[in-house]
């Protein structure tokens, strides 16, 4: 099974995500991806944010880790510690990037993650629960 590595970087009352709208379908993912051969989930978590986003992040505590059910991937999600550095997309994402296949980073408001259609599902909820119900 693959594994990834996910963050959650908040800042303000926001977390950063990456919006998806591919093919006429709208959703968001958190910054990460796949952990390569020899990588440590946490080592995957920052070299994956910083090819997506430009930002050096520090890793903290790991929050959950679960099977992510749509793309049949082992996930690990942890928190930003701290993070620094100018927002910007990079990657295979920046160069995948076209008119039916868009990345946007975004920060988006706490408040708003009711209303959104955030992959995993599962893992919306536990961000709500933690940080929006504390």
């Amino acid at each position: 099974m693959a594994k990834s590595s996910r963050v959650i970087i908040i800042h303000n009352e926001k977390i950063l995500l990456i919006h998806r709208i591919k093919n006429d379908k709208e959703y968001y993912v958190l910054p990460g991806g796949a952990i390569e051969s020899g990588e440590t989930p946490e080592e995957a978590a920052i070299r994956e944010v910083k090819e997506e986003t430009n930002l050096d992040v520090e890793i903290g505590q790991l929050l959950w880790k679960f099977r992510e059910d749509y793309n049949n991937t082992y996930g690990y999600y942890f928190i930003a510690k701290k993070f620094g550095g100018n927002l910007k997309l990079g990657g295979p994402e920046a160069k995948k990037q076209s008119k039916n296949n868009k990345y946007i980073l975004e920060w988006t408001s706490l408040k708003k993650m009711n209303r959104i259609t955030l992959y995993p599902e599962k893992i919306k909820d536990n961000i709500i629960d933690k940080f929006l119900h504390h």
